[in-house]
């Protein structure tokens, strides 16, 4: 299914949301297309205005493949998620494949995004009814007003500093050794004033470096690894597949900021829309169950996920083999978002406390 991204620009100079709309839902004729624009856009415009498209930015292919499962019966409901192709999300792969989500009467129509920020508006104009994001675009956007709810924990760190899923990279010659050595740096982040950045001052400041002192630019992930390698950036905050084509490329991991933040970090949520869960709460029961399948099996069959992400994610076997693997608990690390959500706005990312409990689905 293909999908047109209609950009609302923010309040904020080189900010914009990118609100998707898929083809298949829209009208054939052209005034009717842009009614639908338009009210989307109303939705967005009618509430404080939104920071970061940041992680925003869609995937370059613009479309997105459903992963392959049972054959839906024709008593399935159909679910749009949205994800980012990363190896986080495995679990939603292996639970479609496992039966766990037809088991609760669900077809997953995954739609894949370059990050959380992209996601969020889409889940909040119905466009999807589940989406995957980093945890600090979701306590922005609670900050912004917009009525989201978390309904399950999406990935957690390792808890092992230097090999964690997430973690800032730097290649032999760059003259970096830790976090502080990353003042007065340029340092490759997927999102600007977002989780790479919060996380990243945090780890600078334990050093007893200067947080202000560091330059984010925003680049995709996948093109992080060559923009290292060719020297126009000194350090990279990258995910996996990505971390590991670094070190094998000759790189070494600088920093650990999701370990420094706190043990046992989640970095991700699952989350919708507090609309559909009002509306629909056993919807969104049936997606929660079939997602603590999910991350049980994941958690028992590392092999079985080394597998799948070589589809989703184009992964080559020998470089599955190699990547460090988040971990999945289906609970919410609440001392860990806390410690977060203080950064967040201790960096000016955030204006306001959080709102953890209206956050967090019950």
């Amino acid at each position: 299914m293909a999908v047109t991204f209609y950009c609302l620009k923010s309040s904020e100079p080189g900010t914009s949301w990118r609100i998707p709309m898929s083809a298949k839902s829209l009208p054939v004729s052209a005034p009717s297309r842009r009614a639908v624009v338009t009210a989307a856009s109303a939705v967005l415009a009618g509430m404080l205005a939104l920071t970061g498209c940041g992680t925003g930015s869609p995937s370059s292919s613009g479309t997105a493949a459903t992963p392959q499962g049972d054959k839906a019966g024709g008593n399935l409901e159909k679910v749009s998620v949205g994800l980012i192709p990363i190896t986080d999300v495995a679990p939603v792969y292996l639970g479609v494949q496992e039966g766990y989500f037809k088991e609760e009467g669900l077809e997953l129509d995954v739609q894949l995004a370059q990050g959380g920020a992209a996601i969020v508006p889409a889940v909040m104009t119905g466009d999807y009814q589940f989406g995957y994001s980093n945890v600090v675009s979701l306590l922005v956007a609670q900050d912004k007003g917009l009525p989201i709810t978390v309904v399950s924990n999406g990935s957690t760190s390792t808890n092992e500093p230097g090999s964690d899923t997430t973690e800032v990279a730097a290649m032999p010659d760059s003259g970096i050794g830790n976090a502080a050595d990353l003042v007065g740096k340029t340092v490759a982040v997927n999102a600007l004033n977002n989780f790479a950045d919060i996380t990243i001052r945090n780890s600078i400041e334990q050093a007893g470096g200067d947080p202000t002192g560091v330059k984010f630019v925003e680049m995709p992930y996948p093109n992080m690894p060559a923009a290292l390698e060719r020297g126009d950036v000194d350090a990279a905050w990258t995910t996996e597949p990505f971390r590991t084509q670094i070190l094998q490329a000759g790189g070494k991991i600088v920093a650990s900021p999701m370990t420094d933040m706190a043990e046992k970090f989640d970095s991700a949520f699952y989350f919708t829309s507090k609309q559909t869960l009002e509306k629909n709460p056993e919807l969104v029961e049936r997606f929660r169950r079939a997602l603590e399948k999910s991350f049980d099996f994941a958690m028992k069959n590392e092999d079985k996920v080394r597998t799948i992400i070589q589809d989703y994610a184009k992964v080559t076997p020998e470089l599955a083999e190699s990547i460090v693997m988040s971990k999945w608990y289906k609970d919410v690390n609440m001392d860990a978002l806390t410690k977060l959500g203080t950064a967040a706005k201790k960096y000016d990312v955030l204006k306001k406390d959080p709102d953890y409990d209206a956050l967090i689905a019950k």
